[in-house]
This record gives structure tokens, sequence and C-alpha cells, in this order.
């Protein structure tokens, strides 16, 4: 990862803490956690740590053919550790949230340098497919903790996800997509004292699809393969989220 990257990432964790911004799920002690501190516009901000694990092809890849040889695949799905920072804040809205995220697979690998054009097998070694990707958008509270007794919280999520270019169309080497999302967050700690910070600790789970701008039957991506079937866009990322931010006061 680049330096500008790492500025890029670790700067708003860095400010948000020291300006002493709202935790992921934030609980003030005077008004409980079945009453969060009401917002005249936006709240402040919260920052969390996401690593997991992404699972892609959930439900079976595409099939493709090589022009070359006219043999047909169906393209296995892939499993990657996958690192998140995401910022949230809530609205003054009832149970509507503003989120941003930045997602980068240190350890995905691809055939081709995007940028030099050098494949694996040139270079002598496999190619970091590592490049971040960005997404915005809204999230809908579905099940809220305080449902829960705090254990659980259920949220829907609508976004754009500014990723690299999939289609033979796309004339720039980032594009946006429609990117639609079911989180859950199990609250596995919340038997922890209120002041212990692994309290806030969750498990989390993302059940992605990705709604636009994936390649469609016909189309050749890379040159020399063909999709015979849609893209199959639905994918899994399990993991912890750290917060980086203090909890409400």
């Amino acid at each position: 990862m680049s330096a500008r990257w790492i500025v890029f990432l670790v700067v708003p964790c860095l400010t948000a803490q020291l300006s002493g911004a709202q935790g992921i799920r934030p609980r003030s002690r005077e008004r409980g956690p079945s009453q969060p501190r009401p917002c005249h516009v936006l709240c402040a901000p919260s920052v969390a740590l996401m690593p997991g694990v992404i699972r892609t092809h959930l439900v079976g890849g595409p099939r493709v053919r090589s022009l070359a040889t006219g043999v047909a695949t169906r393209l296995p799905g892939t499993s990657d550790f996958e690192l998140i920072i995401a910022v949230a804040a809530r609205t003054a809205v009832p149970r509507l949230s503003l989120f941003g995220s930045v997602q980068w697979l240190p350890n995905a690998s691809e055939q081709r340098n995007p940028f030099t054009l050098y494949t694996a097998s040139e270079l002598g070694e496999p190619v970091r497919a590592n490049a971040p990707t960005v997404t915005m958008g809204g999230s809908v509270a579905l099940l809220p903790a305080t449902e829960t007794h705090g254990w659980l919280d259920l949220a829907g999520n609508v976004g754009d996800l500014y990723s690299q270019a999939a289609r033979p169309t796309d004339k720039s080497a980032y594009t946006h997509k429609l990117d639609l999302d079911l989180v859950a967050h199990l609250h596995a700690f919340t038997w922890m004292p209120r002041a212990a910070w692994l309290r806030r600790v969750t498990v989390f789970s993302i059940l992605d699809y990705v709604a636009t701008g994936l390649p469609k039957a016909g189309d050749e991506v890379p040159v020399g393969r063909v999709f015979e079937t849609d893209a199959r866009p639905t994918s899994l990322i399990t993991g912890l989220s750290l917060p980086v931010t203090p909890p409400a006061r």
C-alpha cells in the first residue's frame, strides 16, 4: 500500500479519536442503551477497523469460455483476507445513518498488472490485486440492538461502490456500482464491564450484492474470455469490528 493510501486511511481515524467522536454503537450512561442521544442533523461520526474474510461467488460462479481453446469453465469462489475502515454517523431521522468505507484486499492476486500490463508469468511472481475500493451510502436499522437485549443488530445498506472497472465498455479504471448489503453485528462481549473496550467489539457478517457494473453474458472480459452467464456478485464477509473512536458520553 502506498504512503498516500496509508495517510488517507489513518488520518481520519486519528482525527476522530482526538476529537472525542462517538463509538460505533453509542450508548449514553444517562439515557441508557435504549435511548441514544438525539441529533439535530448529523451525529458525531464513529470509526471502526473491520478485519475479516470475504468469500466470493457465494451461490456459484459464472460460466466463462476461452476463445483460444473453446473450453467453458465455471469461475470458482475464492476466500481472501479483507480489511475495511468504516465511518458511520446517525442522522436526525430515526434508524437512518450515513456511512463511508474503504475496502482493501492485501493478499488478492490477478493475472496481469492493470497499469503496466505485465503478466504474472512475465514478472515471475504473482500480481497483487490490492487496489483499495470506496463505498458511500445510507443505512437503515432493520433490527436495532435495543430490541434484542443488546446482543444483535441488523441493518440494510444501499451504497455507491467505487471500484475497479469490470465491463468491456468501461472507459475508466474505476467505475461506480450499486452496492446492496445486509449487515449483522453480534455483540458477543456485551457481558463485559461497561467501561471495557472489548465490550464494544462485535462479530460482523455482511451479505453483499453488487447490482450493477459487473460483466453480463456475452461480455469479453478480459480479452480472450467470454462470459456465458452474468457475473454472480453475491459475497459474504465475516470478521471483527474493532471500534477506534471512544464511546458516547
